[in-house]
C-alpha cells in the first residue's frame, strides 16, 4: 500500500475521540452536527466542511419527489451556518445515489393526528450511494446510506485550488469517521425498536419534547404558532401512543427514554400522516 494511504494511529484515535464527544453531546443534531464539522476543519485543514442528511418522498397523490436537505456548513475561520432547502421533481442520480422501490409507513396515522394535520401519507425512497466515497485532490464526499429512513447522510470537505492536497489516507480517514458514526445510528435503530417514542411523526416528537420541558398546551401552541385545540389532539395521540391516561403517566414514561446519547437526525422516521420536516 502507498504510504500516503496509511492511516496514522494518532489520527485515528484522533477519529474515535470525536466519535465519542459525539455521544457525549447527545442527540440534538443542532449540538452534535456543528461541533463534529468544526472538529473535522481543524483536524483535516479544510477550507469548507458540509454534513447534510438528504430525506426522499414521493406524494402518494401527485407522484412528485420531494427531496429535502437538511445539515450545516463549517469554513476555515470556524463560522458555521445551517442548511435547509426542500425541492420537488429532484433525482437521486443528481445526488450520486441509486433509489430502491418506495415504500410507505407499516400503519396509519391516529385519527387525531390525521384530524389535526389533514395531510395525505408520503412514500419513502430508500437509496444507496452508486459509490460510498468519492474524492480528489480538493474534495471529499462521502455519503452513509439511511435506507429504512428514505435518506442518505452526507459529509464533504473541500479545499482550495492550490492548497496542499486531500491524500487517500485522508479519503480513507473521512470514511472511517463517517462509517463510524453510521454505527451508532445502526446502534440506535435497535435500542428505538420496542420504544414508544420511535417513529414519532415530528410534530409529537415537538410536542412530547415540549411537555417534558414542563410546558403547557397553551405555552406549546404558542411555541410552534398551532391552535390549542390541534396541540390538545397531538397530547391525546401521545396517550394512546405511550398507552397512558393522565400527563403524569406520560411524562413518567417518556422520561425515562428521553435521554439516547446517540445522534439524532433532524428529521426521524416518517409517519403516515406526516410530510412535515421537524422544524
Amino acid at each position: 500500500m502507498e504510504a500516503s494511504a496509511k492511516l496514522k494511529l494518532r489520527d485515528v484515535r484522533t477519529i474515535f475521540r470525536l466519535i465519542g464527544e459525539v455521544r457525549e453531546l447527545g442527540s440534538d443534531p443542532q449540538q452534535w452536527r456543528p461541533h463534529m464539522i468544526r472538529r473535522l476543519q481543524k483536524l483535516l485543514a479544510a477550507e469548507i466542511v458540509i454534513s447534510s442528511e438528504i430525506h426522499f418522498r414521493q406524494s402518494s397523490s401527485s407522484g412528485k419527489m420531494r427531496v429535502i436537505d437538511i445539515g450545516w456548513g463549517c469554513d476555515a475561520e470556524q463560522n458555521v451556518w445551517q442548511i435547509h432547502t426542500e425541492q420537488e421533481d429532484e433525482n437521486p442520480a443528481a445526488y450520486w445515489l441509486q433509489a430502491g422501490q418506495p415504500t410507505t409507513a407499516a400503519a396509519a396515522a391516529a385519527p387525531a393526528v390525521v384530524a389535526a394535520t389533514g395531510t395525505p401519507p408520503e412514500a419513502i425512497i430508500p437509496v444507496k450511494p452508486a459509490t460510498p466515497l468519492h474524492g480528489g485532490r480538493c474534495f471529499i464526499l462521502s455519503q452513509y446510506s439511511l435506507p429504512h429512513l428514505g435518506a442518505v447522510d452526507q459529509l464533504g470537505l473541500h479545499r482550495a485550488s492550490g492548497e496542499t492536497p486531500f491524500t487517500r489516507a485522508e479519503h480513507r480517514l473521512v470514511r472511517l469517521f463517517h462509517v463510524e458514526l453510521g454505527r451508532l445510528w445502526r446502534r440506535d435503530a435497535l435500542k428505538r425498536a420496542g420504544d414508544p417514542a420511535a417513529d414519532l411523526p415530528p410534530r409529537l416528537t415537538q410536542t412530547l419534547a415540549a411537555l417534558l420541558d414542563g410546558m403547557s398546551e397553551k405555552q406549546i401552541a404558542l411555541k410552534l404558532e398551532l391552535s390549542q385545540h390541534t396541540v390538545h389532539n397531538y397530547v391525546k395521540a401521545l396517550h394512546q401512543r405511550f398507552e397512558v391516561n393522565s400527563r403524569g403517566e406520560l411524562l413518567a414514561k417518556a422520561g425515562k427514554i428521553r435521554a439516547t446519547f446517540l445522534p439524532q437526525l433532524s428529521i426521524q422516521p416518517p409517519s403516515k400522516g406526516d410530510r412535515s420536516p421537524a422544524t
